[in-house]
């Protein structure tokens, strides 16, 4: 416990000491009055006029069309199979005339 009382005792006797000499300094600062510190005057920094750069006009993008519908491009399910149906019509007239044709 000696040692542990002794870490205790030099705390104590730091303590006091920074108080005393906080206390000494207070007390100089107070006599001397206040001294106003003397300033330097630094030259001021002469600042160049700034160039105005003119903003390109930025276009605005053009609006996104909307995404296609299957029916916008496939057309209704009605329509997609009509078109199959003429398309098979279509093929099939030909090769009626031409097998006609050739019984004449």
């Amino acid at each position: 416990m000696g040692k542990q009382y002794n870490k205790v005792i030099k705390r104590r006797r730091r303590a006091a000491y920074v108080a005393k000499k906080k206390a000494a300094i207070k007390e100089l600062v107070e006599k001397s009055g206040k001294t106003a510190k003397s300033k330097v005057a630094k030259p001021k920094a002469v600042r160049k006029p700034a160039v105005k750069k003119e903003k390109p006009v930025e276009a605005k993008p053009d609006p996104v069309a909307e995404k296609a519908k299957p029916v916008d491009v496939l057309g209704p399910d009605d329509a997609v199979e009509a078109e199959s149906e003429t398309k098979e019509e279509v093929t099939k007239k030909p090769q009626e005339e031409s097998a006609d044709s050739v019984e004449s």
